[in-house]
């Protein structure tokens, strides 16, 4: 699916699983779940900032940073659909916002979509003519070879 197309469809299948979670679970538990993820989003988004801000400070003292930065924006980004209404995006934040769950699920993407990455080849019309020449002898060696040892050096 198009992601563009994708996003257009977003607020339609959260509605869908939304009136389906009511349906399922009642609405007070719909209700619940919606305010308590987008509590949760809240509170990793103001410490995702403090975070990047701590990043900053140890970038500009040239010290090691023990912050992942791609994990640090990964959170940012779960923070953000996690605050959002709806189960889908609540389920992508919290893949993204887990640690674990993020590797794994990226890991199985990964494992799933290496062959496009390597395969993939650009294709063109060029042709390049030439010929192939095979060397007339192998490369020469050096028939003398001198060996040294440790004990060979005490007796000169």
């Amino acid at each position: 699916m198009n992601p563009v197309s994708f996003i257009a469809l977003l607020p339609i299948i959260e509605i869908v699983l939304l009136i389906a979670m009511g349906a399922v679970f009642g609405f007070w538990f719909t209700v619940i779940w919606i305010l308590a993820t987008a509590a949760l989003g809240i509170i990793l988004l103001r410490l995702t900032r403090l975070n990047v801000r701590s990043m900053q400070s140890l970038a500009s003292g040239n010290s090691l940073n023990p912050a992942d930065p791609i994990g640090v924006f990964a959170t940012w980004i779960g923070a953000i659909l996690l605050i959002l209404p709806g189960p889908l995006t609540d389920m992508i934040g919290l893949i993204l916002v887990v640690p674990w769950l993020r590797k794994l699920t990226f890991g199985i993407w990964i494992a799933k979509n290496i062959h496009r990455v390597v395969t993939r080849q650009k294709t063109t019309n060029r042709v390049y003519e030439g010929e192939v020449v095979a060397p007339s002898s192998p490369r020469p060696t050096n028939p003398r070879v001198i060996d040294v040892s440790p004990n060979d050096s005490k007796d000169q």
